[in-house]
């Protein structure tokens, strides 16, 4: 037993001497005392360093500016019908031809035949020769007064024979057959902007003439448009405004809505009469 101490000693001995011949820290070893020998290496351990505080930055708040633009809105000066975008309520009268719910004229009147079914009302002559105009005219709601409204629209599509123009118009105003004003086409494609009092033509202040219109009338089908702006009338072929359009208002003598029509057959679809553009 006192031999095995005294070559353990020598041993530690010699591996210390060669620990500090190198120039390195000895390692701590720790030998048991039992029969069976262990050896155990007790490593240092490493600095614990303290904790990093979280860096903070400022926040620097940021001023918003507010600039506001003045926006100046320019007159519309397009020869196209103006339409609003306003959600607000607007009373309005419709022709859609399913039925004849609003009274329109029908069957044999004079020399026309007029027929209301499948979404449009259509004129037909019975007298080749005749030298008469078909009139068929209803009265607009109380709510819709065109005298009374400062802004108003009239539109209506009106139909020919194919390969034809559509010969008739729209009668605004009406009162009754010697009292009315009239937008009207002919078989040439000419157009008249005709007011009649007690069964005369006048044309104080709209010709009553057929005249070029000087924009593009179709075959077959054109939309007729009238529209009311303050103190002016202003009349449009296909959103196309006429020459010499628009017209001064005067004091319409009712308030009757309508068709005329020369022509063989004729017929008149979509027809919608609203207050606003």
């Amino acid at each position: 037993m006192r031999l095995v101490l005294i070559i353990g000693f020598t041993a530690l001995f010699f591996i210390d001497t060669f620990a500090q011949s190198a120039g390195r820290r000895p390692k701590t070893a720790i030998f048991s005392a039992s029969s069976e020998w262990q050896h155990v290496t007790l490593k240092p351990l490493p600095p614990v360093k303290p904790p990093e505080q979280a860096r903070t930055e400022a926040v620097t708040p940021t001023q918003s500016s507010t600039t506001t633009v003045a926006e100046r809105i320019q007159p519309v000066t397009g020869r196209s019908p103006l339409t609003t975008g306003t959600a607000e309520f607007r009373p309005a009268f419709t022709g859609d031809f399913a039925t004849n719910r609003n009274g329109w004229r029908a069957g044999n009147q004079g020399d026309y035949y007029y027929q209301v079914g499948l979404g449009q009302y259509s004129i037909r002559k019975r007298v080749a020769n005749t030298q008469q105009l078909s009139f068929s005219t209803v009265e607009l709601p109380n709510e819709i007064n065109l005298n009374a409204a400062d802004q108003y629209t009239i539109k209506m599509d009106m139909l020919a024979d194919s390969g034809q123009v559509p010969a008739g118009g729209l009668l605004f105003g009406v009162r009754d057959s010697l009292n009315y004003n009239a937008f009207m086409l002919n078989e040439k494609g000419e157009v008249a902007v005709v007011r009649v009092t007690n069964g005369r033509t006048f044309s104080d202040y709209m010709p009553a003439d057929f005249m070029a219109p000087g924009v593009s009338v179709e075959k077959n089908r054109n939309r007729l448009t009238i529209q009311r702006r303050g103190n002016s009338l202003h009349f449009y072929i296909n959103a196309q405004e006429i020459r010499n359009s628009p017209y001064p208002v005067k004091v319409l003598p009712g308030n009757g809505i309508g068709f005329t029509s020369s022509a063989y057959w004729t017929a008149f679809q979509k027809l919608t009469v609203t207050l606003g553009l």
